[in-house]
């Protein structure tokens, strides 16, 4: 239990290899979870997604694991609350009712943009896109660190990543809503231009 205690706890401390393990043994191998989602969802994308949803809950959680229960127990519970408010959302935009609206972007006026409250805003809100896009799944990581912070285009990162445009376009839409997630868990806005 213990090692279980501690692996959770590495990967919320942003330790690549530990969040790995977790996402591969505790969500992706895991046939309660895919069964779950397989129950849940018909759609593999939808799966997907959800999949990775479910991933950010247990890392961006504060919910403390006591280890009282084995590991793949708690992210069960964890999978099965992120499907069943996944539906309530859902459900909630179909009556046309507003389910958790994000504040919107506001503009800076131009001689703010030039004082140093602004770059170290800037400076200050970089580090946090850098450390949170570090907590997404190999898959998306380094598509999304090369498109938002070293503002490559999309040809430039299939050419420099040798991989088709169009997969350099689905990660990176992917890592979006992967991000967004993390964004709203930290309570931030979304008002980074991606």
């Amino acid at each position: 239990m213990n090692q279980e205690i501690d692996l959770l706890q590495r990967a919320r401390k942003g330790d690549r290899a530990a969040g790995e393990e977790l996402y591969v043994k505790y969500l992706v191998e895991s046939k309660a979870i895919q069964g779950l989602l397989r129950h849940s969802l018909s759609n593999p994308d939808d799966r997907e997604d959800i999949l990775n949803e479910i991933y950010l809950q247990l890392i961006g959680s504060q919910n403390l694991f006591r280890g009282e229960a084995r590991l793949s127990t708690y992210v069960y519970q964890v999978a099965r609350i992120t499907v069943s408010q996944k539906f309530r959302k859902e459900n909630t935009l179909k009556r046309g009712k507003i389910y958790r609206r994000i504040q919107e972007p506001f503009d800076i006026a131009d001689g703010e943009k030039s004082s140093p409250e602004y770059f170290y805003k800037l400076k200050q809100g970089r580090e946090i896109l850098s450390e949170l896009i570090g907590r997404l799944p190999d898959a998306y990581r380094e598509t999304l660190r090369l498109r938002v912070l070293e503002d490559l285009s999309y040809e430039e990162i299939a050419e420099r990543l040798k991989i088709p445009l169009n997969t350099v376009s689905t990660k990176i839409h992917k890592g979006k809503k992967l991000l967004s997630v993390l964004f709203r868990e930290r309570g931030l806005l979304e008002v980074l231009e991606l």
